[in-house]
């Protein structure tokens, strides 16, 4: 059966390639029509690069030893002509990959969550970025006696935390309300004054 027709045309310039074609026969194409297949392809030639290996021909007659035919001097490219039949193929080939949809029954609920434009985690961030609020003196010391109604003693650690002020600003306001405690019990840490304090 004849399968393909090569169609070799000569170049108008010498120093070009030959033009190389591959047809192949509508018997074949026939024989699966629901998997098409492009018929027509180029042939591009181009010569080994210089310094590789050379690949041998060989030949065997009658399980007796080989004989070499040839050395491969040159490669040919076979790449399918890019035309309305070549389209039908690959569009026949990437609707054959898709699989087809299907319905399925869920026997369990599916959260679904929605977009967040900032996570909590990405805030935090943002807040160390940013560095602590700089508050006035009133705000501050308003924290301050919030903090000593709870408790009678704190460290300036503590105030620290519960105000997010910086150490500079908390001593300076601290002299002014507090007193430092250097006793055993309560060494290193802050009370208010006699004149602030309600208990």
């Amino acid at each position: 059966m004849e399968v393909a027709t090569i169609r070799i045309q000569k170049p108008a310039i010498s120093s070009e390639p030959f033009k190389v074609s591959l047809s192949l026969t509508p018997e074949l194409m026939e024989l699966e029509p629901d998997s098409p297949i492009a018929s027509e392809h180029e042939l591009n030639l181009c010569k080994t690069a210089e310094g590789t290996n050379l690949t041998g021909i060989f030949s065997t007659l009658d399980n007796e030893e080989q004989s070499i035919e040839g050395w491969i001097t040159h490669k040919m490219q076979c790449l399918p002509v890019y035309n309305t039949q070549y389209l039908k193929m690959k569009e026949h080939y990437l609707r054959s990959a898709k699989p087809p949809r299907r319905v399925k029954p869920l026997n369990h609920i599916v959260k679904n969550y929605k977009p967040v434009s900032s996570h909590a985690h990405n805030k935090d961030d943002c807040k160390r970025k940013d560095g602590p609020k700089m508050l006035s003196k009133d705000n501050i010391m308003d924290l301050l006696f919030q903090a000593f109604e709870k408790h009678q003693y704190y460290t300036l650690k503590d105030l620290q935390f519960i105000t997010k002020q910086s150490v500079f600003v908390l001593k300076a306001i601290l002299k002014d309300i507090g007193d430092y405690n250097k006793d055993p019990a309560h060494k290193k840490m802050w009370e208010l004054k006699e004149e602030y304090r309600h208990y």
